[in-house]
């Protein structure tokens, strides 16, 4: 028997990286999963590689920056496997920039993305997920950066603090339906994200991802970065019926980065 037998899991941000890889656990766990992103082809890869290994699994393109996107993923979400156990808000970017430079589209993205999106996705979840022995499980992706600042990160820093406290307030408003919200501060997880800058040609929302050469060298004299693999476990455990009194906290999932 799996972890999550029976559940029913919408996982955003989910055609790479750790939501990619929160899916296929999750499947692997005998959950019914729907992905949604905003990269259609990459998305399709992951339902079909589910399928492919006996899971059920859809998806929906969607931008969580768009209400409308979020309510029609859950929606469709519950349509589909008939109720939403579980929401995984994992959707993010970043923009990295000194705060003298930083731009007004540059700060609203990030924070659009990673704030604003988890706001949309779980009050799109809510006429699922606000009903009495609901036991529910909330699950919000922030960093380290968002409890100790990061030079050149004011917006995602300031996105993944504000998940904090959007966390507490889900888990003290929504306690009473049994349902639980925490939220994971990663460290250096290998992404697209922290990928050496100058060595990728990827690019998200129009720009150019990664970090420098020179600071990449220097995290990596400190911490052994985690797989997206590594780092969807933590993920399950609080999606799991292991951590079903554990709500409101977050989780450091950092290797060290931040004690």
């Amino acid at each position: 028997m799996g972890k999550l037998d029976g559940k029913v899991a919408v996982v955003t941000g989910a055609a790479r990286g750790i939501g990619r890889a929160d899916a296929l656990l999750f499947a692997g766990e005998g959950a019914s999963v729907f992905v949604t992103d905003v990269d259609e082809t990459p998305l399709a890869e992951v339902v079909k590689e589910i399928r492919a290994a006996g899971g059920r699994a859809d998806g929906l393109p969607a931008d969580v920056t768009k209400p409308e996107d979020c309510q029609r993923v859950m929606d469709r979400a519950a349509e589909q496997f008939g109720t939403i156990d579980i929401l995984v808000n994992n959707a993010g970017l970043t923009r990295d920039a000194l705060i003298h430079k930083m731009t007004d589209a540059q700060w609203d993205i990030c924070v659009d993305i990673s704030l604003k999106g988890t706001f949309n996705g779980i009050r799109a979840a809510s006429k699922y997920m606000m009903r009495e022995a609901h036991n529910g499980r909330i699950v919000n992706v922030a960093s380290v950066a968002g409890l100790m600042g990061n030079v050149g990160q004011i917006n995602y820093s300031a996105a993944k603090s504000g998940l904090i406290g959007l966390t507490k307030t889900v888990a003290r408003e929504w306690g009473r339906f049994g349902v639980t919200c925490n939220v994971i501060a990663y460290g250096f997880v290998d992404t697209r994200l922290t990928r050496e800058k100058e060595a990728q040609q990827e690019e998200v929302v129009g720009e150019a991802v990664g970090i420098p050469k020179k600071v990449r060298d220097l995290m990596l004299l400190q911490v052994k970065p985690m797989t997206p693999e590594d780092a969807a476990r933590p993920v399950l455990f609080l999606a799991s019926d292991d951590a079903a009194f554990i709500t409101g906290q977050v989780l450091n999932v950092s290797a060290g980065i931040y004690i």
